[in-house]
């Protein structure tokens, strides 16, 4: 039985109680999300489709290949 892939997944970076750090990642395998800062997690989601995401932020074109290319992609929304 073969695995099907997952696909490009979009990961907020959360603190506690609920405080986002304004990371997010993109990655193809989660094995390959990288570190949160200290106190932080990832959390997938589950709204994202990359299709429609680069229809509303083109940009997102050259993040995605990165994630490609490297298994995962950080970008800090907050710059």
């Amino acid at each position: 039985m073969s695995e099907k892939p997952t696909g490009l997944r979009r990961y907020a970076e959360w603190l506690s109680r609920g405080k986002r750090t304004g990371r997010v990642a993109y990655v193809l395998d989660e094995r390959k999300l990288p570190e949160p800062v200290s106190g932080g997690e990832w959390a997938v989601d589950p709204k994202f489709n990359a299709a429609q995401e680069i229809l509303t932020d083109p940009s997102l074109k050259e993040v995605f290949k990165t994630a490609i290319r490297q298994g995962f992609a950080v970008v800090n929304l907050e710059d």
